[in-house]
């Protein structure tokens, strides 16, 4: 069964395989990829053992709806990079970019580390309304506490972030002057 297919494939691919090759470049508009995307196809069969029409034009339609399908993904994937890359055109960047990158992501890092240094209540009320963007009434219910005391120790959290991020600010601040 196995020889009969291959000789059946190879019959197909002897008598089609230049016309499938310029119905693909027709919709790829590159003659090495049609002729990739036709090779491929055939490969697939004989890998898969795809059952292929034996009648003449039955094949015929069942390759060229294939190559078909096989060129229009391969056009889609193309149209889909080029709008990546035009969208996230990372060709040109400038050396301000890059600083400005460098900066923010020690000022997230420096402030990630001191909510963590500070008491748990209060690293958790930082969490809640900063990061998460939850209100004082919201982590107050979810704490089963006063919406003073979440008020108080959102105060208690920006007085110790402020001493503890003094250093980091002073350092910033001066290396924000070097370079400006």
């Amino acid at each position: 069964m196995r020889a009969n297919l291959e000789v059946h494939i190879k019959e197909l691919f002897d008598q089609y395989f230049l016309s499938l090759v310029e119905f693909s470049w027709h919709f790829v508009k590159c003659r090495d990829t049609a002729f990739d995307i036709v090779q491929d196809i055939f490969a697939k069969i004989l890998d898969k053992r795809l059952e292929v029409p034996q009648n003449g034009t039955s094949a015929k339609g069942y390759l060229y709806r294939s190559v078909k399908n096989a060129s229009l993904n391969y056009v889609r994937h193309i149209k889909i990079i080029e709008n990546y890359n035009r969208a996230t055109s990372f060709n040109e960047v400038s050396d301000e970019n890059v600083l400005d990158a460098m900066i923010n992501a020690e000022i997230l890092s420096q402030l990630y580390f001191a909510i963590q240094s500070l008491p748990k209540g209060c690293q958790e009320v930082c969490r809640l309304t900063y990061l998460e963007g939850k209100s004082n009434s919201e982590v107050a219910e979810l704490f089963g506490v006063s919406i003073n005391t979440i008020k108080t120790q959102k105060k208690r959290s920006l007085e110790l972030l402020r001493a503890r991020l003094s250093p980091t600010l002073v350092l910033l601040k001066n290396i924000l002057l070097i370079f400006l």
